[in-house]
């Protein structure tokens, strides 16, 4: 397992293992900046995936990060500098007819990284770790750091120095980040929950507990990342409190996966008051709804409509929703400095890219934070 923390302004890597000695491994990642230690780490796990690093055994600077002697150059432009390949790359461009405005595009965006590289320096010295400080720069847009990174790449696969962005990947924009439920207003809902309860009970509205049992579902939730279909499915024989587990089925990819437990989810569940916990009862349920048999579909939507209710009443954002809370959980793990990979893992997802999305949404918000901080 990886993780970065942060001490005296430098981000550092943490891997644990626990049949290794020393059970844990940690090395500076030589950045003061989370998202480029995000990244940095993400690359380390896919190197670890690969069986190119091992944290026990090697650097990373001498090995993942190393500069890139053995790549093949194109003979033409291997010995340029930065500021003499932008100006081959458009003379070229002139011979290929392409317009004045377009070549004009790639030399705004060159002088860019030239100025933060150094304009002398050698395109084969151009490191990735370089190229991804300045594509995923946090003060421009998802859009702008796309436009970046594809002139970027052209113009280093026109030099023969494209395997370079191997080790970069490409942004996602133009996609909307997910909508999700910060912690505070889950307090919110919870509380509108509480307060609707009470106003009902002394209307004579509802039945003892009617409304309440909806607290703990949307807590789980936030505590899980479990889908809405998830947790109508969920029984107490799914669930192994003693070793902190939880098995989920028929999720959206067939699979059967177990999940380790976080310790407020462990104490909601034992704080439920269950007639008994080893049946094959479903744990989350209404006083008066069925126990042993229903539509998770029907389940999901009735508790969607519930989140709705209470959380237009608590005033919070109008736009989320229950999934949100499976949000949550993935921000509030990429806040606290976990991989995508980590991520992939805790969502279940089948692809690392989506879980890409919960660190980006992350960073935006450090952004926002930073900004109102000086503002």
């Amino acid at each position: 397992m990886a993780s970065i923390y942060r001490r005296n302004d430098t981000y550092y890597a943490k891997f644990h293992d626990s049949s290794r000695e020393p059970t844990d491994k940690r090395f500076s990642l030589r950045t003061s900046k989370k998202d480029e230690a995000r990244h940095l780490l993400t690359d380390l796990e896919r190197a670890i995936g690969n069986g190119d690093f091992d944290p026990w055994r090697h650097d990373p600077f001498e090995t993942v990060f190393a500069p890139e002697e053995d790549c093949p150059h194109n003979p033409e432009t291997a010995s340029f500098t930065l500021s003499e390949v932008i100006e081959a790359f458009s003379q070229a461009k002139r011979q290929q007819g392409r317009a004045e405005s377009t070549i004009q595009k790639y030399r705004d965006i060159w002088r860019i990284l030239k100025r933060r590289a150094g304009p002398d320096r050698d395109l084969s010295a151009l490191t990735p770790n370089q190229i991804r400080g300045f594509v995923y720069d946090s003060s421009i847009k998802p859009t702008t750091q796309k436009t970046r990174y594809r002139h970027i790449r052209a113009i280093l696969r026109w030099a023969g120095e494209g395997d370079v962005l191997g080790q970069v990947e490409e942004p996602r924009a133009g996609k909307k980040l997910p909508k999700a439920v910060r912690a505070e207003e889950l307090d919110k809902i919870c509380q509108s929950v509480a307060k609707g309860y009470r106003e009902k009970r002394m209307g004579g509205a509802c039945r003892p507990r009617e409304i309440l049992w909806l607290i703990p579902l949307f807590r789980f939730a936030y505590f899980t990342g479990l889908r809405g279909s998830e947790l109508g499915r969920l029984r107490w024989t799914h669930i192994y409190l003693k070793r902190q587990r939880l098995t989920v089925y028929e999720q959206k990819s067939g699979n059967e996966d177990t999940i380790p437990l976080v310790e407020p989810a462990v104490a909601l569940l034992q704080a439920l008051d269950a007639d008994d916990k080893s049946s094959r009862a479903f744990v989350f349920h209404s006083p008066s709804g069925n126990r042993w048999d229903r539509s998770s579909k029907r389940f999901r939507e009735h508790v969607s409509r519930q989140f709705a209710t209470y959380r237009d009443k608590a005033g919070v954002r109008p736009t989320l929703t229950l999934h949100g809370l499976r949000h949550g959980f993935a921000t509030r793990l990429a806040e606290n400095g976990a991989s995508a990979i980590v991520i992939k893992g805790a969502m279940r997802h089948s692809s690392i890219s989506t879980s890409m999305k919960y660190v980006h949404l992350a960073n935006g918000r450090l952004q926002e934070e930073l900004n109102g901080a000086f503002s």
